[in-house]
């Protein structure tokens, strides 16, 4: 009996950097607003009748063996996919197939994305029930032990729940908020918003990484910063909640404003060509998607100026990418 599964990205609108702990304890509480896209990461777990451990990655053309878990290399390309089958020891005589959609270094949290789906197959092999919240958890412990840095959760409750969320961080307690998504609303903002790959990839560990640092040493730039980013993002929620999309487009434009100021290397003068390009054209705002430096860019465009920005962006250098919202969340099942 073979297992599916699919869980989706993410693109965070405000309040990155602030679902990592313990920043979230010492700024009292922290607020990520993020949306659940149909960018995918999907895994198959495949018996195959041998007495090893196969690793298959679909999408960067890479293989492992290993005869048992322990000598599955959880340093190496395959390393979170690596650790997600060791952690739960399946018996030998498995395939494991892995895809992810999203560019490389996309900012889009598909790694995480990637492992959830991962681990999610590997409970149902196992016939355990699975736990949201467990299965987060589970997620970014993994997660800190491959990249050797702290890292958020906010890309874990996106792939386990879908849709729009605003994922409220404090003592003892992570609550998760879904935002409503009437289908009128959806339409508007689909309409709004586009995605596109810069080109460039990035790496979010050690960008948040050096804000949480900051902030413990007492940096005042920094904890002003972040403090601007905790209060861009009660405001994202609250224009979404009003369903303002020109309130989003400049809400957007100031949560990338705060992360520009939060640390250096957020932006690239490849990114700024980008960015210009796309106001200039008819564009509320941009934002680069996760911790900056590279990766993917959310647009949202003025009513009516959708192909304009469309244009610009591409003449830019930029690669769009096609996307929907997903509702669902993560999905799991048993194949024939």
């Amino acid at each position: 009996m073979s297992i599916w599964s699919r869980a989706p990205s993410r693109i965070d609108l405000a309040g990155g950097t602030l679902d990592i702990w313990p920043l979230y304890l010492l700024m009292d509480q922290g607020l990520t607003v993020n949306v659940a896209i149909s960018v995918y990461s999907q895994a198959w777990l495949r018996p195959d009748g041998t007495d090893h451990y196969h690793l298959i990655s679909e999408d960067s053309d890479l293989e492992a063996t290993a005869r048992t878990c322990e000598e599955l290399d959880v340093a190496g390309p395959l390393g979170l996919v690596a650790r997600a089958v060791r952690h739960f020891a399946p018996a030998p005589g498995l395939t494991v197939v892995t895809r992810n959609e999203a560019p490389r270094g996309s900012g889009l949290g598909a790694s995480s994305s990637l492992l959830v789906a991962v681990l999610a197959a590997l409970q149902k092999l196992g016939g355990q029930a699975p736990d949201s919240t467990e299965l987060v958890n589970l997620a970014a412990d993994l997660e800190v032990q491959t990249i050797r840095v702290p890292t958020g959760k906010q890309d874990h409750y996106a792939a386990v729940y879908g849709g729009a969320n605003a994922i409220w961080f404090g003592p003892g307690r992570i609550r998760v908020e879904s935002l409503p998504f009437s289908d009128e609303f959806a339409r508007r903002l689909r309409e709004a918003m586009i995605l596109s790959f810069t080109g460039e990839s990035r790496s979010s560990g050690p960008t948040n990484w050096d804000a949480v640092k900051g902030y413990v040493e007492g940096r005042e730039e920094t904890r002003r910063g972040l403090d601007r980013i905790r209060e861009t993002a009660l405001a994202v929620r609250e224009a979404w909640l009003a369903q303002d999309i020109e309130a989003l487009g400049r809400l957007l434009g100031q949560e990338w404003e705060n992360r520009c100021r939060l640390a250096q290397g957020v932006s690239t003068p490849r990114i700024e060509k980008i960015v210009a390009a796309a106001s200039q054209a008819g564009a509320l705002a941009s934002k680069i998607c996760g911790a900056g430096g590279g990766g993917c860019l959310v647009t949202l465009a003025r009513e009516g100026r959708r192909d304009d920005v469309r244009q610009a962006l591409e003449e830019s250098g930029a690669e769009i990418l096609d996307f929907d919202f997903d509702l669902e969340g993560l999905v799991v099942r048993r194949l024939p």
